[in-house]
């Protein structure tokens, strides 16, 4: 018996609704809805009773949860004492092409769950493809690149934001044009193969005049230059959380003529053999469901 089904179900079973538990298990509800009929097909009885969106528990769903509760639990107990010496001296690596929110309260959820194992993070822009051949754990790429990649979602892209201090002239607009940004000094992201980030191939596509004073690969380094120069920085919206709880610095949206909506997965792949992979899958699962709750 499929021990995900077990879970799956006792989410089901909480929400009452397969459209939240899709989305706080971060699996469509296609796939959540054929593992459930799926589960009741193999006990031979009907968990749940719908009447159009609406679902509760059926009698034999009631004397069936406690079981799957238990089977859940137990599974997850064994799979913690057996992989136990593994975390604590084990490494995670992973691959991240542009910092989050998201991915930063990942790994904090996963540092109080496991201290004493490592976390150790790349700037790899490598693809789905070559993931495979490389010494990564896990690797955050955009929805349409994953391929046939185990994955969660971690964030979404919803647009391009120009980061500067609040003393700046600029920082009085609540909408920036991409003109506005001419003859500004500008900071984009340089990435390890060589190539300006996104953002700056989004940004010239509308202001051809548009230039760029600072490169930089590693936010810490960004951050300082907006602090202590008028630069501005222009980045995609994944760090929003952690700018805008800085004094003095403030991200303001650009206009591309355009809206942007991407998702963001941390892919891995489902044959690796380090147990760090699913317990930080889970810690994602964990994070994200909080944050659905919170808003």
């Amino acid at each position: 018996m499929n021990i995900d089904a077990q879970y799956y179900f006792t989410v089901v079973a909480r929400t009452e609704n397969f459209s939240k538990a899709a989305r706080s298990l971060f699996i469509s509800q296609t796939a959540l809805s054929k593992t459930i009929a799926a589960l009741e097909k193999e006990l031979g009885v009907q968990l749940f009773e719908r009447s159009g969106s609406n679902i509760k528990l059926s009698a034999a769903g009631r004397v069936y949860l406690p079981h799957a509760q238990r089977a859940a639990d137990v599974y997850e107990q064994g799979r913690r004492l057996l992989s136990e010496s593994a975390h604590d001296q084990g490494v995670l690596r992973i691959g991240l092409p542009s910092p989050n929110d998201s991915f930063i309260g990942i790994i904090a959820e996963f540092n109080k769950r496991f201290p004493e194992a490592q976390v150790r993070v790349y700037s790899n822009q490598i693809s789905a493809e070559d993931f495979q051949d490389s010494k990564l754990d896990m690797i955050v790429l955009p929805e349409d690149e994953v391929g046939e990649l185990e994955h969660v979602r971690i964030a979404v892209v919803h647009g391009i934001y120009a980061v500067m201090r609040a003393d700046h002239p600029l920082s009085r607009n609540r909408i920036l044009d991409v003109s506005d940004l001419a003859g500004e000094r500008l900071i984009f992201e340089i990435q390890e193969n060589g190539r300006l980030s996104e953002a700056y191939e989004l940004c010239r596509s509308r202001c051809r005049d548009l230039s760029f004073s600072f490169l930089h690969s590693d936010f810490k380094y960004q951050l300082e230059l907006v602090l202590n120069t008028s630069a501005i920085a222009v980045t995609y919206n994944l760090f929003r959380m952690f700018r805008e709880s800085l004094d003095g610095i403030v991200a303001i949206p650009i206009d591309i003529g355009s809206d942007l909506n991407d998702q963001y997965m941390l892919a891995y792949d489902r044959n690796s053999k380090n147990p760090l992979i699913h317990e930080m899958v889970e810690c994602s699962r964990v994070y994200l469901e909080k944050r659905l709750k919170n808003r």
